[in-house]
């Protein structure tokens, strides 16, 4: 659940090459943590005893999202998980074995407002295998933990604690989509709202947003499957100016998005600046 696919616009591959750069200058004993400074935020790095990488927490910037990864001792990432620390939060804590391998790995994402909300724990041994999972949260149908979703299991043989049930024939999902407008930059906002195929949970409207407010414009079911908002609405946004006669800047836009659970997903339009 929750997983991530966000896309922030910045160069893994070319951090990931910084990130080597840095480790081979000098030949000193490496610390089993360092925080490097980049271009495009700060970077906090955990190591192995063999001085390969373990974990790496990016934050941008203006510190309101992030990244954070591990890695076992052969480099195969393991782990990667989008943060924030806006619209809600999605946090990630890393616990660690004695040789620097990611030991426990904690999840917590909630959204500003509304009844969502989901923590897990995943154990991993010293060679980076997963040995147990848990979750539990409460998502717009009810609580996450219960038979079937809370389950606790190790590589040899899934433990789940939902009874077995008569085999039944399944009807075609309904897959929801949300949709939040965020405002990034330090500046108010106006935006226009236009629901291509409007409906009682997504609809025509117009809002003002202060800098770092996040508003949720509605939400949208497709059958199995999840639509981009582009697919659904358009968005026009504009800088909010005390002189209505003044030529207002447009906003200029990305789209995050990050899963709630298998049918279930979130869209952050954001703004990110001005064109």
């Amino acid at each position: 659940m929750f997983r991530t696919g966000l896309c922030l616009g910045v160069d893994m591959k070319a951090l990931h090459f910084t990130f080597l750069l840095l480790l081979s200058m000098g030949s000193q004993a490496q610390p089993r943590e360092k925080t490097v400074q980049t271009d495009s935020g700060q970077v906090v790095l955990h190591f192995f005893a063999d001085r390969e990488i373990s974990t790496k927490e990016w934050t941008d910037l203006d510190k309101r999202w992030g990244r954070s990864l591990a890695y076992d001792q052969n480099g195969k990432e393991i782990f990667n998980y989008q943060t924030r620390s806006i619209g809600g939060h999605a946090s990630v804590y890393f616990s660690y074995h004695p040789n620097g391998g990611v030991s426990k790995i904690e999840v917590s994402n909630a959204p500003d407002g509304g009844i969502q909300w989901y923590r897990s724990t995943a154990t991993y041994d010293e060679a980076g295998n997963r040995t147990g999972f848990t979750e539990e949260g409460n998502d717009n149908y009810g609580p996450i933990t219960g038979p079937g979703h809370l389950q606790t299991w190790n590589t040899q043989q899934p433990i789940v604690t939902e009874p077995p049930k008569q085999e039944v024939v399944e009807c075609q999902k309904m897959f929801l989509n949300e949709v939040f407008l965020v405002n990034a930059t330090r500046k108010a906002v106006k935006a226009t709202v236009k629901a291509l195929k409007p409906s009682p949970t997504l609809k025509d409207s117009e809002h003002t947003l202060a800098p770092g407010d996040t508003l949720r414009l509605g939400s949208y079911s497709m059958g199995e499957t999840f639509t981009a908002p582009d697919q659904e609405l358009t968005i026009v946004v504009k800088r909010a100016l005390r002189n209505p006669k003044k030529a207002a800047a447009d906003g200029l836009l990305r789209t995050d998005s990050a899963n709630v659970n298998a049918e279930h997903r979130r869209y952050y339009v954001v703004v990110r600046g001005w064109k």
